[in-house]
């Protein structure tokens, strides 16, 4: 996948984020199956994980700097998605703060020289490119956009 098809894809997940307005209340929060996230729940995580990207792992990848050691609590983290979701914080605002987010991410993504897209970086003891590393996150959000549309269709069709 090239720059330009990463920029696109990540983008394409903040604009279609948007429609999620029209979702009620009721569903916005409802639980995909038993036990597991609602709508809410993974805006929210999206907003999470592209701040922890910015943060703690752009700026090493772009520089080719070692990535600091630390211990990434992903349940911790994941929780404090969901808690944040739970808030209080109304629905258009928290779609609003993704969309904001996602595109400071995209803006990052588009000041990487394209050349970086196909050099090794390494993340822990993994080697792969920049260009897989974002076809990860990619795939990783077009699986809680299915999850989402899955659980909208589920509820239209009752």
């Amino acid at each position: 996948m090239n720059k330009k098809q990463i920029i696109e894809k990540k983008s394409a997940i903040a604009q279609w984020s948007s429609s999620l307005k029209t979702i009620s209340e009721e569903n916005w929060y409802q639980s995909f199956r038993e036990g597991s996230w609602g709508i809410a729940d993974v805006i929210s995580h999206f907003i999470t994980w592209d701040e922890f990207i910015m943060k703690h792992r752009l700026d090493y990848l772009i520089k080719d700097k070692p990535l600091p050691i630390f211990h990434v609590d992903v349940q911790a983290m994941n929780k404090e998605a969901m808690h944040f979701a739970r808030s209080g914080i109304d629905k258009d605002d928290l779609i609003d703060e993704f969309v904001k987010v996602r595109k400071e991410l995209v803006a990052l993504i588009e000041s990487i020289p394209e050349e970086k897209f196909n050099k090794v970086v390494w993340i822990g003891k993994r080697e792969m490119t920049l260009s897989n590393y974002f076809e990860g996150l990619i795939e990783h959000d077009e699986k809680h956009k299915q999850e989402i549309d899955e659980s909208i269709n589920y509820v239209y069709y009752l």
